[in-house]
């Protein structure tokens, strides 16, 4: 049985009542927040922690190990995260925590979402850590695909499942790439049983209009109604941040996903490149795993830095 991420209609409207202002305010406002919808209760992540959780019942928490007190309705909410966020940061250090990974995932959700650039990518960000226990499913993002040049209609947009890599050895074990690419095939199986994918694209496009009307998207004079696709398959997309090109680790991926033989994949497979350094999600930046591949390849490599020495010597003069 699916569990909804999108909130109950009166949970929606009390998000939207005078005492939660103040807190969506400073959410929007600080690049270091993400707030998610959890169904019977919201979450806001900071570096992958959780700094505040709101429940339906009106109720505020926050993990106890941080050695913060629970605030309340005549909380300052400025001093609570200032004072949350350093309280977080201590334990991390404490604890020897990296939140590499975490924290490009946040960076991804904020310039695709909220950031200056959001209303020049292509893709929005739903959801982080989205789960489904019953189908084993897990994922660092779930988006809409929407490209810029066709902002004008919002119906029919394509899913996306978005895994993030930080370095060269977490493309490898047993969440490497070859092992999330296996699972979203399961996941997919599982979510073509019966009713299972049109109650799960309910949900989604439920939570889209809920973050757009909680001012969680930065589209504000865009007005369409999103609804996503039954038919077009959805994008796996792998970001991999800081990976080495000189590594083999993700060729040895590549070696094992073509050994599963699926020739009719339920998904379009590509991998996310930066845009000149950054987290913007372009349509131009998707690879195939092909064009991967040859982007990897040590001849194409040694011809692109004999090309740029060249050039560096003709500017030289």
């Amino acid at each position: 049985m699916l569990k909804n991420r999108s909130l109950s209609e009166k949970f929606f409207k009390t998000l939207n009542e005078e005492k939660y202002k103040e807190i969506k305010n400073i959410v929007n406002n600080d690049d270091d927040l993400i707030m998610c919808l959890r169904g019977n209760y919201v979450t806001i992540y900071y570096k992958s922690m959780r700094i505040l959780e709101i429940s339906q019942q009106g109720k505020f928490n926050i993990d106890k190990h941080y050695g913060i007190s629970v605030p309340c309705d005549n909380t300052d909410w400025v001093e609570y995260f200032k004072n949350a966020k350093y309280a977080i940061d201590i334990y991390g250090k404490e604890k020897n925590i990296s939140k590499f990974e975490k924290e490009v995932q946040q960076a991804i959700v904020k310039e695709n979402n909220i950031g200056t650039i959001c209303n020049e990518t292509d893709y929005f960000i739903i959801d982080i850590e989205y789960t489904q226990p019953h189908f084993n499913g897990r994922f660092d993002a779930l988006a809409v695909h929407w490209p810029k040049n066709k902002r004008k209609n919002g119906n029919n947009l394509q899913l996306a499942f978005i895994e993030i890599k930080a370095g060269s050895n977490a493309v490898r074990g047993n969440s490497g790439v070859s092992k999330h690419y296996n699972s979203v095939i399961e996941f997919l199986k599982n979510l073509n049983q019966g009713d299972n994918k049109e109650k799960f694209i309910q949900d989604l496009e439920q939570m889209i209009q809920q973050q757009r009307d909680l001012g969680l998207w930065n589209i504000p004079h865009n007005q369409n109604k999103i609804t996503l696709s039954r038919t077009i398959k959805p994008q796996l997309i792998f970001v991999l941040a800081d990976y080495n090109p000189k590594s083999k680790s993700l060729v040895e991926e590549f070696e094992e996903i073509s050994a599963t033989n699926n020739n009719d994949l339920p998904f379009e497979l590509t991998f996310a490149t930066s845009s000149f350094v950054g987290y913007g999600l372009y349509d131009d930046c998707m690879l195939t795993i092909d064009e991967v591949k040859e982007k990897l390849s040590g001849n194409k490599n040694e011809g692109m830095h004999q090309k740029r020495l060249e050039s560096n010597r003709r500017i030289s003069g």
